[in-house]
């Protein structure tokens, strides 16, 4: 039993290491295994002819990822995988041998189905008609409602309230008063509606005044607050962490770019100007550049063509690892001058 335990825990430990290696290669080829691209671009003058045709491949680990861009003949965008392509653009239509047949049959299902399409809208319009037929019958019996009558005499006459000043004796002078309480109360509410008015308009006014004195004062204060962080950026950049940091990065760029530069460059060009003085103001251009990009570049210049000519093939090969980009993270990240300026930056250290 215990040896079968050993066994089974021996199967599962070189599982588990065999997953594990196969992780730390699939890193170690991730980083040090380099992108490789090469990139063709010519131009040709003519009619019927594109302005500019471009041929880019990329490749990782023996072309295990082929990755393929072509313009302007035929457009394709594919990404493949050993053999297997996972993206492609445009994707290509997929032609089955069954559509004839289908069509068919299709054809074949619809016309049984045409009869009994006819005989099942008769009866459909038959049912309405005997629907129809039975809301006019219904519509005849109930078309004459009787009507409510009621009589005038059922009616109770209301009583009739004298008026108190028909008979009565101070009739005028209860009126009299009456009237005068009546007037002495709407001047005292318009009063007290004058008074609310003027106290609202006070309030109104108040509130105006206080909201100008809170803006300006909140104005004032951002610009405090803007002068106060001029004022500490400015100490930031002249303080010594920063101008190591930037030296620091400037290394580090530098390196990239270094590292990024491709392993081959090659352009042939043709170059003509309806001008010819212009012609020649390019070629001079070149000559005086031609100690940097004179062993990869060779312009030639066309003083006798009729309109602007430019013609010529522009081919670019290099490769990119993601060791580079790593390397460079991992060195400004461990660099103290770098880490305080971030801190100085988020004010983390005021």
């Amino acid at each position: 039993m215990l040896h079968i335990i050993l066994l089974i825990l021996k199967i599962i430990g070189i599982v588990l290491l065999c997953i594990l290696g196969f992780l730390i290669l699939s890193v170690l080829c991730g980083l040090f295994v380099p992108v490789r691209y090469r990139i063709k671009v010519s131009r040709e003058e003519g009619e019927g002819k594109p302005p500019v045709t471009a041929h880019v491949r990329i490749t990782w680990l023996l072309h295990l990822v082929n990755i393929l861009v072509r313009y302007p003949a035929e457009v394709i965008v594919r990404v493949r995988i050993f053999v297997f392509t996972i993206f492609r653009i445009p994707v290509k239509e997929r032609k089955t041998k069954d559509t004839g047949r289908k069509k068919k049959n299709r054809k074949k299902r619809k016309q049984p189905n045409e009869p009994e399409n006819e005989t099942g809208a008769e009866n459909e319009s038959s049912q309405d008609d005997e629907v129809e037929a039975g809301n006019e019958e219904t519509v005849i019996d109930d078309g004459f409602t009787p009507s409510l009558t009621g009589s005038t005499d059922s009616l109770t006459p209301q009583d009739s309230v004298p008026e108190p000043g028909e008979d009565g004796e101070g009739s005028s002078e209860d009126d009299g008063g009456f009237s005068l309480f009546r007037m002495i109360r709407k001047c005292i509410e318009k009063i007290k509606g004058i008074i609310e008015k003027i106290k609202y308009a006070v309030d109104k006014i108040k509130a105006f005044f206080e909201n100008i004195q809170y803006t300006i004062r909140k104005f004032c204060d951002k610009i405090r607050f803007t002068l106060d962080n001029i004022q500490y950026y400015r100490e930031v950049l002249e303080s010594d962490s920063f101008k190591r940091s930037l030296e620091l990065s400037k290394r580090e760029l530098g390196y990239v770019f270094r590292k990024l530069k491709p392993d081959k460059f090659e352009a042939d060009l043709s170059v003509g100007m309806d001008d010819p003085a212009a012609t020649g103001q390019i070629l001079a251009l070149y000559g005086m550049l031609y100690p940097l990009i004179g062993q990869h570049v060779r312009l030639v210049g066309d003083f006798a063509c009729e309109g602007t000519h430019i013609e010529g093939e522009l081919y670019i090969q290099g490769r990119i690892r993601a060791y580079t980009f790593l390397r460079v993270l991992i060195r400004v990240y461990r660099n103290k001058d770098i880490r305080s300026l971030i801190n100085l930056l988020k004010k983390e250290a005021v």
